[in-house]
């Protein structure tokens, strides 16, 4: 599966499609080199759902907000004075901790 990210393609053949119990479709994939700063928050939200605690816990409007399909991380960390690594650091570890976990992302 190919999809157009930020004006480049991205092969995202890596994410597996699965059927949620409600009826929902979700992707989920390998955390290697997934998340990077060039998603947006909402993709990175409905592909791992558990990390919106990390933008709730780093006091960013994130979670709930309409422009969170256009910003990408690179711009969250720039408009909260976030430092970028510690943003994708926190939202790598949420993501690695609800899989050791056995969560299903």
């Amino acid at each position: 599966m190919v999809c157009l990210l930020n004006g480049q393609v991205k092969d995202l053949s890596y994410l597996r499609l699965r059927k949620e119990g409600g009826g929902d479709f979700q992707y989920s994939g390998g955390m290697d080199s997934v998340l990077d700063a060039n998603w947006t928050a909402a993709q990175v939200m409905k592909v791992y759902p558990q990390t919106a605690s990390v933008f709730l816990e780093l006091k960013t409007d994130c979670v709930g907000c309409h422009l969170g399909k256009f910003c990408t991380l690179v711009e969250v960390a720039a408009a909260y004075e976030l430092p970028l690594e510690r943003l994708l650091h926190k939202l790598r570890e949420a993501v690695q901790n609800s899989t050791t976990r056995g969560e299903k992302t």
